[in-house]
């Protein structure tokens, strides 16, 4: 059940993303969501990126996160990436093949950043993978994305558009 009004022919996700509050915070917004999904400058890869988005998505429960498929569903975004992956991540099978180390270590810090961030702090071998695998500033960012994922995710839930709405098309994405 949809928790705000949707106006006639606009989509959910698009209500939520373009219109629903005030001037300032909706322009934030946008600049966020933009500046999260297409991530100029970051070192974290578009996979690495997809590794902490997926099991946010599962985490949260968003039907509608998990769908999206980004290499497919925005346009520019990446290469094709396999099914295998998102499967794999959401299982949570950490030694895939074919995930770099990097992502394997995105996965396992998403579904922590979730389920168990207050321990994260004081896992001391968590951040000596961390400062091997990433510079700080990617770790900033991996920090960034989940946040936002996360933050996002539980949005839509609450609103009840990411438990009913189909996957948005790519022009309702950009």
């Amino acid at each position: 059940m949809y928790r705000v009004t949707l106006p006639e022919g606009v989509h959910p996700l698009n209500h939520v993303i373009d219109r629903l509050g005030s001037d300032a915070l909706l322009t934030a917004r946008q600049e966020l969501l933009k500046a999260v999904y297409e991530a100029p400058g970051s070192g974290l890869t578009p996979r690495e990126r997809e590794a902490i988005r997926i099991p946010t998505a599962q985490n949260i429960g968003c039907n509608t996160c998990m769908a999206v498929r980004l290499w497919r569903d925005m346009p520019g975004f990446s290469a094709e990436i396999e099914e295998a992956f998102y499967q794999k991540a959401m299982d949570r099978h950490l030694d895939w093949e074919g995930f770099t180390p990097r992502e394997s270590f995105l996965i396992e810090f998403s579904d922590r950043f979730e389920n168990d961030h207050q321990a994260m702090n004081g896992d001391d071998a968590f951040w000596e993978r961390a400062h091997a695998l990433f510079p700080e500033a990617d770790i900033g960012d991996a920090f960034i994305l989940a946040s936002t994922f996360g933050g996002i995710g539980h949005s839509l839930n609450v609103l009840g558009i990411g438990s009913v709405c189909e996957v948005p098309s790519p022009e309702v994405l950009r």
